[in-house]
């Protein structure tokens, strides 16, 4: 027998809070619906980030690239 162990994390939300894709709709309703989700897991990421990695990112954001 094959039993999927599911790891627990705090960090998962309850699928009925979750942003869902109706069905129907436009192709700009469904952008902005992907777009939205896309935000939301987005932001989980970024909680994940320590300080000293934001940090890093922001100075490499500000060094002036050569090409």
């Amino acid at each position: 027998m094959n039993e999927k162990k599911i790891k627990n994390n705090s960090h998962n939300t309850p699928i009925e809070k979750l942003v869902h894709f109706k069905w129907g709709g436009t192709t700009s309703q469904w952008e902005e619906e992907a777009t939205q989700i896309m935000n939301y897991l987005q932001d989980q990421l970024d909680e994940k980030e320590t300080k000293e990695e934001k940090e890093r990112k922001i100075q490499y954001g500000n060094k002036k690239q050569r090409w």
